[in-house]
């Protein structure tokens, strides 16, 4: 009886964490909505900690992105003795990574069966799609923008470098439960909800998360060569929709000639010259002291800085390296090689082909943020959920095989106890 109430307790914590969760990934595009948010995120943490200290569920920490997670969270601890900022060093390492690193762990323990895998996808999708049509509606119908503006400059949440991020996430998946779907119907809406997210996208006009979208489409030809009918379709969409004249190729040529974010690098540069190993220290709020920044602004030739002082770098790499120094940026590095290392474990195994097409589904979309990351910060907000969701749906796929071979090695060994 005993047993039998703990199964039913443990059973219930597990779907309310798995309903909150959904319910926090749900929300993250949405703006104006972080109270709700908080809410979904504390009660299923919260029920984590219950369920775990009950011994109704186990929580592991054993994922092979664990040790650049914890050599990540230690620097970043390290930081605070030399961070130009201290409180907002000790805010954002809370904030910005713990808070991340929850995300990512609750995810990968509890959607861990083949059902709620498909509940997550389902539900991302759902949300994304949700997003793009309010999106365009509220800024193209309520707020009476014309179509030929950049959506998005106004959401102070969601920016408009930011919105693709999300958009070519859900486009990916989208495109994953395509390869696998059989039905009809479904298929039709996946393919209507592929289009609303790609001239969503387009309609960003950012030449990033355009760029994103063309490799990620070209890896998943390697695979599937009826991938290359999406690029067409993108390229009739590129020529249809007002957006020609920021994404043409003389366009994007262009504006990488011009582009600001290169003399904004300069000014970063500067001050990684004075902190090449340590950084200024992890918070994000580290650039917003103008009198700190102005210094290394001023050092820069006046013919290749901007007009005036940017307080980010719009670049993931410059990014960490300011904040992290040459330390940071090579763990980061290394967190990165582990999960590309997973995928491509996934990718070579061709026992399960429907899991094979995910592995380069997720490379596809690793790839797409990367890109993305050059051209925006992505270390907060809702880059950095799409970021860690990302590697937690990584890491789910490649510990299937690992608990299959695990039941393989229980399964003999009660047969050699027999």
């Amino acid at each position: 009886m005993g047993k039998s109430f703990n199964f039913v307790k443990s059973a219930d914590l597990t779907s309310c964490v798995i309903i909150l969760i959904i319910g926090f990934l749900f929300l993250n595009p949405f703006p104006h909505i972080t109270a709700l948010k908080e809410i979904f995120f504390y009660t299923a943490v919260g029920f984590v900690f219950l369920a775990t200290s009950l011994r109704l569920s186990r929580f592991s920490f054993d994922t092979p992105l664990t040790p650049a997670f914890a050599c990540i969270l230690l620097w970043s601890c390290v930081s605070i003795l030399h961070a130009v900022n201290k409180p907002n060093t000790i805010s954002d390492i809370y904030a910005h990574l713990i808070k991340y690193y929850a995300v990512y762990f609750i995810v990968v323990n509890y959607f861990d069966s083949r059902a709620k895998q498909n509940a997550l996808v389902w539900s991302l999708i759902a949300s994304i799609a949700c997003f793009c049509i309010w999106g365009s509606l509220y800024y193209y119908v309520f707020l009476g923008f014309s179509l030929s503006a950049q959506m998005g400059v106004v959401f102070k949440e969601i920016p408009t470098n930011v919105i693709g991020i999300v958009t070519v996430f859900g486009i990916l998946l989208c495109l994953g439960k395509l390869q696998e779907e059989t039905t009809g119907w479904l298929k039709g809406a996946l393919i209507a909800i592929i289009i609303v997210m790609t001239v969503t996208t387009l309609l960003t006009q950012t030449r990033g998360a355009t760029l994103a979208i063309f490799v990620s489409l070209l890896i998943l030809s390697f695979r599937h060569r009826k991938m290359l009918i999406f690029i067409i379709v993108v390229i009739v969409l590129i020529m249809v929709l007002p957006v020609k004249s920021r994404l043409a190729p003389s366009a994007v040529i262009e504006k990488i000639r011009s582009d600001d974010r290169i003399r904004i690098a300069y000014t970063f540069i500067e001050v990684v010259k004075d902190f090449p190993l340590q950084g200024i220290g992890f918070g994000l709020q580290s650039y917003a002291d103008e009198a700190f920044m102005k210094v290394y602004h001023e050092r820069v030739d006046p013919n290749r800085r901007t007009a005036f002082i940017y307080a980010a770098p719009h670049n993931f790499v410059v990014d960490i390296l300011v904040r992290l120094g040459i330390i940071g940026l090579a763990l980061y590095l290394y967190l990165l090689y582990r999960a590309f290392g997973m995928i491509i474990v996934i990718i070579k195994d061709n026992r399960n082909d429907e899991r094979r097409g995910w592995g380069f589904i997720f490379f596809a979309a690793l790839v797409a943020f990367l890109i993305q990351g050059m051209f925006e910060n992505v270390h907060s907000g809702p880059p950095a959920i799409v970021f860690y969701v990302q590697l937690a749906m990584i890491t789910i796929l490649w510990k299937e095989e690992e608990n299959r071979n695990m039941l393989c090695v229980e399964s003999r060994a009660r047969d050699i106890g027999a």
